[in-house]
């Protein structure tokens, strides 16, 4: 028999999309599969739309809980688990019919305990907005960790080779999460919780295989968190660098490699605090404000300062010179096309 795959799928306020999520589920041609639903305290009709496909379909459990946050449901979809590998989906998006199918393959086939694969960006009528796939390849042994990892903390300065750390779009071991005890972080505060949780699953994965298809549906999605203005996000990416700087010192082959590849990260997600500005209401002087803030914040300065900028286009490099210079109206006005 086929070994058995969990889905969880933390939900939350999502009538609107809920169905689609959970039939492209029930429909995958991998028929050993679990689903667990996990209600993080939705006050619409999801927890409702749950319960009605649970009993539908006996490879649906539900879980009901109060609202707790993304990562928290699913810690409690992990423990209801009773598969051998296990991935996640976001309940506002949806799977081709093949992409359990597809991730299993190199478990069966090659003996791998992680596979990641690519995504699609779509919006609600189905549109392809752009497709994020990987070129083929497996990592073994002391690999997974110094020379797969290392991407996911960012690209290498110069370069686009960057992979997205996800877990919707990837299948992991239970074993190894069981046998370590890995968990999910709150996003409230760490605001990449699956940067995180790959932290610690990579040291211990010993075969990744990295698959070229992108079946995993990524739903552009305006009221979603990543889409909505947080006035804490600068200090929660600040926080999460220092955090992740703490756990990579020291730990990779190429440290000064892995230093640059997360300040490039780094820089990414300050461009993204910088732009948000734009959709914050504030009034221009507010907002000019705000970014004077952060071009002034030491951990700023610092990495503008370190950064190995020279083989930057020329397009990233007009956004650290703006930086370096504060230049705060300018890097709205530059940065508003992003919101």
């Amino acid at each position: 028999m086929m070994p058995k795959v969990t889905v969880v799928v933390p939900v939350f306020n999502v009538e609107k999309y809920l169905h689609q999520c959970i039939e492209s589920l029930l429909n995958q041609t991998y028929r050993n599969l679990e689903i667990i639903l996990v209600d993080d305290g939705s006050t619409d009709n999801s927890g409702v739309i749950c319960d009605q496909y649970r009993q539908k379909d006996q490879r649906i459990k539900v879980v009901h809980k109060c609202n707790q946050g993304l990562g928290f449901a699913r810690n409690s979809g992990m423990k209801e688990t009773t598969s051998d590998y296990i991935t996640f989906m976001d309940s506002d998006d949806y799977a081709d019919e093949d992409m359990i199918e597809e991730l299993m393959r190199p478990i069966i086939d090659e003996n791998a305990d992680t596979v990641i694969g690519g995504f699609k960006k779509v919006n609600d009528e189905k549109k392809i907005l752009f497709i994020d796939s990987y070129n083929k390849k497996t990592y073994i042994n002391d690999a997974v960790y110094n020379d797969f990892f290392i991407r996911i903390l960012g690209s290498s300065p110069g370069n686009h080779d960057f992979v997205r750390m996800s877990v919707w779009n990837s299948i992991y071991s239970m074993k190894i999460i069981k046998e370590h005890d890995i968990v999910f972080p709150s996003e409230r505060i760490m605001i990449s919780e699956d940067l995180i949780f790959g932290a610690v699953y990579y040291k211990y994965a010993r075969v990744v295989s990295v698959i070229s298809s992108s079946k995993y549906n990524y739903r552009y999605n305006t009221t979603s968190l990543s889409e909505k203005y947080r006035a804490n996000k600068f200090q929660l990416v600040n926080d999460l660098y220092l955090e992740m700087k703490k756990r990579i010192t020291n730990t990779f082959e190429r440290q000064e490699e892995a230093d640059n590849r997360l300040k490039t990260m780094y820089l990414i997600q300050l461009r993204n605090c910088i732009g948000q500005e734009n959709i914050s209401g504030k009034n221009i002087s507010e907002k000019i404000n705000s970014v004077k803030k952060m071009c002034e914040n030491d951990l700023v300065k610092h990495i503008i300062e370190t950064y190995p900028y020279a083989n930057l286009s020329y397009k990233q490099k007009v956004f650290i010179n703006l930086i370096k210079k504060q230049r705060c109206r300018l890097l709205l006005l530059l940065l508003k096309v992003m919101y």
